[in-house]
């Protein structure tokens, strides 16, 4: 089985380490030693088995399987799932498996390497299946779906010479969006929830979300009826920053990725990230960042 897309493009051979698949079972490659998997579930119930110990991933959920895990499951409950199939070189290609393993890339904190890292380390730094196995709430599934359905798209599509590049794009933001609202509060968050976390938990859920719409304070104050004060207490409680400058951050987190591992045009990456001005998206990178967008790609 061909885990990977080639071209279709006469004599242009270009192979991109992404593969995409909608199914209603599980493939029995699904425990390929050479792959990454991400299992989307929509619909149904599997039951895994890890270790000896059985465990239910109801929808919606995802799975994440290195290339070492092995998948032993039953269907409890008829599911739809989407599945992702991926080297981690498609991200960075010094990103192998042996170098991967050693642990080389943990130790890269401050980095931009470590930072690509980030977005891969819910297949490594996890042993069991179940702290790998998290529920979805039904709009994070639906902003994954969507981010699945692009990047299947563009790999599938081939529309222009930029399919490589936006095909990769698209992946490489599905895996921000499980990691910034995912992972994090999954593994990384405080055990005890209190009802001022649990409403910073939702709002960064739905800022990642809806990260390339126009979205102001009087956005998040009205979605959640909150007034600005105790938005911007809660905010500087969990994140010592406002809730617009998290927002920022969290876009400029998400450009620095699509400008150094992909080549789509820098007003695309504007549109993506909610500038549908690429002049203005420029002069806010160059302000945070410290130089244009331009010279950041090429730096």
């Amino acid at each position: 089985m061909k885990l990977y897309t080639e071209c279709f493009w006469g004599e242009w051979h270009r192979v991109v380490d992404i593969y995409t698949e909608r199914c209603d079972t599980i493939p029995d490659y699904i425990n390929d030693n050479t792959t990454y998997k991400l299992i989307i579930l929509e619909k149904g119930i599997l039951r895994i088995n890890d270790k000896g110990s059985d465990f239910e991933v109801k929808a919606p959920a995802f799975i994440m399987l290195s290339e070492k895990d092995k998948l032993s499951f039953r269907i409890m409950q008829k599911i739809k799932a989407y599945i992702l199939f991926f080297k981690p070189s498609a991200i960075r290609d010094e990103f192998t498996f042996d170098r991967i393993n050693s642990g080389e890339f943990s130790n890269m904190y401050g980095q931009n390497i470590y930072q690509d890292f980030t977005l891969i380390r819910g297949f490594t730094d996890f042993e069991s299946l179940a702290e790998k196995s998290l529920a979805l709430s039904m709009n994070g599934l639906e902003r994954i779906k969507e981010l699945f359905t692009s990047t299947e798209v563009e790999l599938k599509g081939q529309r222009d010479g930029f399919w490589p590049c936006r095909s990769r794009s698209y992946f490489m933001e599905l895996l921000f969006y499980i990691i910034y609202s995912c992972l994090i509060e999954a593994h990384f968050g405080t055990t005890h929830e209190s009802e001022d976390k649990s409403l910073f938990s939702q709002i960064t859920a739905y800022l990642n979300e809806h990260i390339e719409e126009q979205i102001t304070l009087e956005t998040v104050t009205k979605e959640f009826m909150i007034n600005r004060n105790k938005l911007n207490d809660i905010f500087m409680q969990h994140s010592s920053m406002t809730c617009l400058n998290y927002l920022l951050n969290l876009r400029m987190d998400l450009a620095k990725i699509l400008l150094t591992k992909t080549e789509i045009p820098i007003g695309e990456v504007s549109i993506r990230v909610g500038y549908p001005d690429a002049n203005y998206f420029a002069k806010v990178f160059k302000k945070n960042v410290g130089v244009n967008p331009k010279k950041f790609r090429y730096s």
